[in-house]
C-alpha cells in the first residue's frame, strides 16, 4: 500500500512539473483586447491526465499547485490564487465524469476513448467558465480592480482557455491510450 502512494505522488509530481514546464517554456503569448496578452499553451492535458490516471484528488492538486507555481516564478503572482482554484475544479470535473459518470476503469478500449474524450472536454468546458469568472471576482473583490478592467480580462481568459483547450484535450486523449496499454495495466490507481 506504501507503495502505490509513493507511486502516485510521483506521477502526481511528475504532471504537475509538465503542466509547469508547458506554461513556463512552451506557452505562446498573444495580443488581445485592452492591451492585455493572452496565454495559450497545453498544460492542460498533464491536468487532464493526471485526473484520468489518478483520480480526482491527485488531478486536482496536480493542476492547482503545478500551473499556480508556473504563475508565481513567471511573475504573474496575483494571477496564482484563481489559477490554484480554476485549475483544481479542472481536475475535480475531469476525474468526476470519467470515475464517477462513467467508470472508466471498467470501460474496455474502444468505450474508454470515448470516456476520456467526453471527460477531457467536460473539464476544459467547465475551466473555460469558471477561470475567467473566478478571476474576475479576485480582481474586482480582491485586487479592487475596476469592473471594465476585470470583464476584459476576464473575455480574454475565456478566449485563451478555449484555445488552449483543443490542442489539450487532443493529446490527452493521444497520451492517455499510449499509456493505457503499458502503465495503466499495471497498475491500479483509480
Amino acid at each position: 500500500m506504501r507503495n502505490d502512494n509513493i507511486t502516485r505522488l510521483t506521477l502526481a509530481g511528475m504532471f504537475a512539473a509538465l503542466a509547469f514546464v508547458c506554461f513556463t517554456y512552451l506557452r505562446i503569448e498573444i495580443p488581445m483586447g485592452g492591451g492585455m496578452t493572452g496565454k495559450i499553451y497545453i498544460g492542460h492535458a498533464f491536468i487532464i491526465l493526471s485526473a484520468l490516471i489518478l483520480g480526482a484528488k491527485y488531478g486536482a492538486l496536480t493542476g492547482a499547485i503545478g500551473l499556480s507555481l508556473a504563475d508565481i516564478l513567471a511573475g504573474y503572482t496575483t494571477s496564482a490564487p484563481p489559477t490554484f482554484l480554476s485549475k483544481f475544479l479542472l481536475g475535480l470535473a475531469v476525474a468526476f465524469i470519467a470515475h464517477k459518470v462513467f467508470n472508466l476503469a471498467a470501460a474496455d478500449d474502444k468505450k474508454a476513448t470515448k470516456i476520456v474524450t467526453i471527460a477531457a472536454v467536460f473539464g476544459c468546458l467547465v475551466n473555460v467558465i469558471t477561470e475567467p469568472l473566478i478571476r474576475y471576482g479576485f480582481k474586482v473583490f480582491v485586487l479592487g480592480l475596476p469592473h471594465q478592467i476585470a470583464y476584459l480580462s476576464a473575455i480574454n481568459c475565456a478566449v485563451s482557455m478555449a484555445v488552449s483547450a483543443v490542442p489539450s484535450v487532443i493529446l490527452a486523449v493521444f497520451l492517455y491510450k499510449a499509456v493505457q496499454h503499458s502503465i495503466l495495466k499495471s497498475y491500479k490507481f483509480v
